[in-house]
């Protein structure tokens, strides 16, 4: 999620909260009861607010429009005059994990794979051995999960990202 994304969140959030209480107070009678119907009537016919309540609407629709919309969950290797072959990301994420724990100082791995119209982008969390150079090991650890899955199943993988989550405490494999 991206700083604009969470900032909006966070401000319907604290809407919502503040919203929820004054109900609360009016519900339980704590608040005037007049204070609803006249903050009604003191709205009507104000276009400032109109514009705001309709960018409140908006926001809204935006925060919750990524639980209503598919990320894609196949991505197509070849498309040919006999048809399209297409894999799946759970294929493509099995591969991309039986590939990189046989790298060199990589103790466990977990991906997350992202399909685009033109290839797929791959990220990586790694737990590796301290007795080898980090630097190294994800260099390599790019290079090999590229070259496999490009090799194995002809899609492009535009960019893999390795963060590199924790260092094992064991120095070597076996120990």
């Amino acid at each position: 999620m991206n700083l604009l994304y969470r900032f909006v969140i966070f401000l319907m959030t604290i809407l919502f909260i503040f919203a929820s209480l004054l109900l609360a107070f009016y519900t339980f009678g704590w608040a005037n009861p007049q204070m609803l119907p006249e903050l009604i009537s003191n709205l009507y016919g104000r276009w400032e607010y109109g514009f705001l309540f309709i960018v409140f609407f908006l926001a809204g629709a935006w925060i919750i429009y990524p639980f209503f919309s598919r990320e894609r969950s196949i991505t197509s290797v070849t498309v040919s005059e006999h048809g399209n072959v297409d894999i799946t990301i759970d294929a493509l994420d099995s591969l991309v994990k039986n590939i990189a724990i046989e790298q060199e100082g990589v103790v466990a791995i977990n991906n997350r794979i992202k399909a685009v119209d033109d290839g797929i982008f791959i990220e990586l969390d790694t737990e590796v051995y301290p007795s080898m150079s980090i630097p190294e090991i994800s260099r390599n650890l790019q290079e090999l999960v590229k070259t496999h899955i490009e090799d194995t199943t002809g899609v492009n993988v535009k960019a893999i990202k390795v963060l590199v989550k924790e260092i094992s405490k064991e120095n070597e494999k076996g120990e």
